[in-house]
């Protein structure tokens, strides 16, 4: 039941929420897998120490859909990433959904990357995932966004540190955002106007670039599968 922080603490089991949530997905848009190369889809790490999986689907309408779950042995994390890139001749925001569990901590973040910020756009899309999220114990915390998530926060954007104990209210809330994302981007419709739609390209590079440019996991990835494959996984899979 929505709003009950701590229910199901004691469920920490990522891979099968990450399984649940490519299930919802599924059911919804008829995911056709992308072949990805064997290097890119399941590299192998330095001693051993990562199991990191990557996948890609396609959809009609949209550009690409990016699964990734990866498990560390030392350090424990487990973690998994989750991002939906919508064709851009609509202008349904990009759906992204994190999360990183440590021994002791959540991290967590989930969000709609929009190509617009009007007030007809933000109640829109916006709007109804404040409303879901307001049904949960407050997600505020003392983290701050990187500099380079700024551009893209928006008031339904949980993100931050938490407890462990934060991570059933978290996934459910995620879930129900996903939810409310695929209702909404299901009666959505191809953007007719020239100029929104030359927007909604150059928002979408700049959010690609980003990620390939500005995320700090592509240097972490590196240390443990080397420079030129997470290179390659960010260019060639995640975006």
């Amino acid at each position: 039941m929505s709003g009950q922080a701590g229910a199901g603490r004691d469920d920490y089991d990522l891979e099968r929420r990450f399984q649940d949530l490519i299930a919802l997905v599924d059911g919804r848009l008829h995911l056709e897998p992308v072949a990805l190369p064997g290097e890119l889809a399941e590299p192998r790490s330095f001693l051993k120490i990562l199991r990191a999986r990557h996948m890609n689907w396609r959809a009609a309408g949209y550009h690409k859909i990016f699964g990734m779950r990866f498990d560390v042995r030392l350090p424990a994390l487990s973690q998994m990433n989750f991002i939906v890139y919508p064709d851009t001749s609509y202008d349904t925001p990009v759906f992204l959904f994190f999360c990183l569990l440590t021994g002791r901590k959540l991290i967590a973040h989930v969000n709609v990357n929009c190509p617009f910020t009007d007030e007809a756009y933000v109640d829109k899309w916006v709007g109804p995932l404040c409303a879901v999220r307001d049904r949960y114990p407050s997600f505020e915390c003392d983290d701050r966004y990187p500099e380079w998530m700024l551009k893209w926060r928006t008031p339904a954007g949980i993100y931050g540190m938490f407890t462990r104990e934060r991570f059933d209210d978290f996934m459910r809330c995620g879930f129900e955002y996903l939810r409310v994302y695929l209702d909404l981007a299901a009666a959505n419709r191809p953007e007719p106007d020239p100029e929104r739609l030359a927007a909604i390209g150059r928002r979408r590079e700049q959010f690609v670039t980003d990620i390939r440019t500005q995320d700090k996991a592509q240097g972490m990835m590196a240390k443990m599968i080397g420079a030129e494959t997470a290179r390659r996984i960010f260019y060639e899979v995640t975006t």
